[in-house]
């Protein structure tokens, strides 16, 4: 008889590939699910639905998504935040992309993925932030590589903290923003403000340089 399992070269038991395929068939239908959750996300965030779109980009995560499913979806939620002018959001879902295995600049270009509309400023911002964690993958990873003989364990741990120096921590203090749609809709509202008091101090002082009073 033939033989099966790891060491035989006969053809595996049907019950198992019955499994296999079951598993296979359902991983394929939920990238199809995530993909169709990144589409309308897109649409969403091109007709003006900003939380809209970052509630379906967030939604992809409970879809099984493959890696660049995931990317995309990083890459969608710090669009969003950087069309709200919210920094330090989008440097969050940015980092949580770079660990991904996403690049900003290759997604700046990448005409799959949703064009970021935002000012100079906070792309150059995110561009910057974005060097700064490739420079820190690049410094872990020599690092790693020289340590290697012996050492693997402590050379994980130091690559770890590395990128997490530099791009800053899951439970930092730094990283304690309300990303909630209620939270971000009051940031919003507080930068507003702030320009709108702005603006009337600049008027005021417009008006006393023109009126000066004698």
């Amino acid at each position: 008889p033939a033989l099966t399992g790891r060491g035989g070269g006969g053809a595996a038991r049907p019950g198992r590939r019955a499994r296999v395929g079951r598993r296979a068939a359902v991983a394929v239908m939920a990238s199809e699910k995530a993909a169709q959750a990144l589409v309308a996300a897109r649409k969403k965030y091109e007709t003006g639905d900003k939380l809209g779109a970052l509630k379906l980009y967030e939604d992809v995560f409970d879809e099984d998504p493959t890696a660049t499913q995931r990317q995309a979806s990083y890459h969608g939620q710090t669009a969003v935040h950087a069309a709200f002018g919210d920094v330090e959001l989008a440097q969050m879902t940015l980092r949580a992309g770079i660990q991904e295995g996403l690049d900003f600049e290759q997604a700046l270009e990448d005409p799959e993925l949703v064009e970021i509309t935002t000012s100079q400023q906070i792309i150059i911002q995110l561009r910057n932030f974005n060097k700064t964690a490739i420079k820190a993958q690049q410094v872990a990873a020599a690092r790693q590589q020289a340590s290697a003989m012996g050492k693997r364990g402590s050379s994980r741990r130091s690559t770890e903290m590395d990128l997490q120096d530099i791009l800053g921590r899951p439970n930092d203090d730094r990283l304690d923003i309300d990303a909630s749609p209620l939270g971000i809709a009051k940031r919003v509202a507080l930068l507003l403000l702030v320009m709108l008091l702005g603006g009337t101090a600049l008027f005021f002082i417009g008006l006393q340089t023109l009126f000066p009073k004698y």
